[in-house]
């Protein structure tokens, strides 16, 4: 069988780089690249796109890995932007969103890592705090880049017979990685909760329609040092995109 060939969601304009065109990818993108050639895969980046061509553009690749990045604009999710709130880019949340829009209806694997698990949750009718420090009560320090490469950040509770507890051989606590400020507050519609942090933030969760592959993680393991459980999310991921390839 063929290698599968994924779609990475871009992140950044960088003009005097050549990769794909004008548009890369920064921070988890780049990781992630590593990650999906590291297992077998083909990553490659499309420009931002319209719904459109988010749509021919999907139905030539086997994925979506979606990548974390600025914040979502909360008008997506009904509210206005707030001081606590970072940095956003419209166009990025249109082209995640159409990216999104399109491997569901193809039926493409998705697989979203920090940002893209909270723009993932605002497709679904979802809303987000805009910054956990201000809007949650929590000891935990979330946004917390010291040891990112690791799983030493904080701990997530897993909630039993999801199927993050299954592809975990059963493990219900484990260590991950932090670098967020904002996270899931209401889930979306048809949203389910697989782990949240033992403060109860939203770590982790999937869509269980019967029909799609949709995987959400609130953490990095595309920047983990790699261990078993990185290496647990990815072959997931890529034994369901091989389910599905023609």
């Amino acid at each position: 069988m063929r290698k599968p060939i994924i779609a990475v969601t871009p992140e950044k304009v960088v003009d005097d780089l050549p990769v794909f065109g004008k548009m890369t990818t920064v921070g988890s993108g780049l990781y992630g690249l590593n990650w999906l050639q590291r297992n077998g895969a083909i990553p490659v980046i499309p420009d931002f796109l319209s719904d459109a061509d988010a749509d021919e553009f999907i139905q030539t690749v086997d994925g979506l890995f979606m990548t974390g990045g600025a914040d979502v604009t909360p008008a997506l999710y009904g509210e206005e932007k707030l001081p606590c709130c970072g940095d956003t880019e419209p166009d990025r949340d249109a082209s995640d969103l159409a990216l999104m829009k399109a491997a569901i209806k193809h039926n493409k694997p998705i697989i979203m890592v920090c940002r893209s698990s909270q723009i993932g949750n605002v497709f679904f009718g979802g809303t987000l705090y805009q910054d956990i420090k201000t809007q949650y009560e929590t000891d935990i320090n979330h946004p917390y880049y010291a040891l990112f490469r690791t799983e030493k950040n904080h701990e997530i509770d897993i909630v039993p017979d999801s199927p993050l507890a299954k592809i975990m051989g059963g493990e219900l606590r484990i260590g991950v990685n932090s670098t967020h400020h904002q996270a899931v507050k209401d889930p979306g519609n048809g949203v389910i909760v697989q782990a949240r942090a033992t403060d109860g933030i939203v770590e982790s969760w999937y869509v269980d329609n019967g029909v799609n592959y949709i995987r959400a993680y609130q953490w990095h393991p595309e920047i983990q040092i790699p261990n078993k459980h990185e290496q647990a999310i990815i072959d997931d991921f890529l034994k369901a995109v091989r389910e599905r390839m023609k």
